[in-house]
């Protein structure tokens, strides 16, 4: 029982070390997405889409800012929905890496050493269905990693997690990338500029942004 403990312990604090490296990593690297676009601009497109999936995937292991840096880089070389299916896949990729990287080295931590008020959020996670995971990916609310991690820590199956992912991520993936794309990069006043000659896109924006927020407010009634 004793060395069961230990391993189960020493899993956890692995796990919260990478974690910590991780963190380390990203907020003394810099990026250059000038020099990324350059570099996937002066491939074939087979094997830029192929260097964007591997960039997204590893890249945003390691740094995690590094994702909206390339969801602009993709827009501007790839267009709207060429980026949004290769993101789309590497988010898919990465919650599946993410997922069972917590489950492996945390979910048996928090199912016997976690008590209080975390152990009672796991409880609520353990128990929302497909309908609530499609909400949580759907929403502009919580960061896709921070997601993939803590229901790796619960005891939701990763094949119930995985099919809220693919339903869930493809709207909000496809609604930033279109935007992005029609913009040609971000720029807050080439933003203000494209709504303002596109009330259509505003106004979807807007219900996009009441809906999201609606849904803060039942997720935050659901867990808080």
């Amino acid at each position: 029982m004793k060395k069961e403990f230990d391993s189960t312990t020493l899993r956890f604090l692995f796990l919260i070390a990478l974690l910590a490296i991780i963190l380390i990593i990203g907020s003394t690297s810099s990026v250059n997405p000038e020099r990324i676009k350059s570099f996937l601009k002066h491939m074939p497109l087979l094997y830029s889409s192929l260097a964007f999936v591997f960039l997204y995937v590893i890249g945003t292991f390691f740094i995690w800012y590094l994702k909206d840096p390339l969801k602009i880089v993709g827009a501007v070389v790839f267009g709207a929905y060429i980026s949004t299916f290769l993101i789309y896949i590497s988010e898919v990729i990465n919650a599946f890496i993410f997922f069972n990287l917590s489950a492996i080295l945390g979910k048996e931590f928090i199912e016997k050493k976690v008590r209080g008020k975390f152990r009672r959020f796991y409880e609520k996670l353990e128990g929302v269905n497909l309908g609530w995971i499609f909400l949580l990916r759907a929403v502009p609310l919580i960061p896709y990693r921070i997601l993939d991690m803590s229901f790796g820590l619960s005891k939701v199956k990763l094949g119930k997690y995985i099919v809220a992912v693919l339903l869930a991520s493809l709207p909000r993936i496809f609604w930033i990338q279109f935007i992005l794309s029609a913009v040609g990069g971000f720029s807050m006043d080439k933003l203000m500029r494209y709504f303002s000659e596109n009330t259509v896109i505003l106004v979807l924006s807007f219900v996009y942004f009441i809906a999201a927020l609606a849904a803060a407010f039942r997720i935050k009634r659901k867990f808080m």
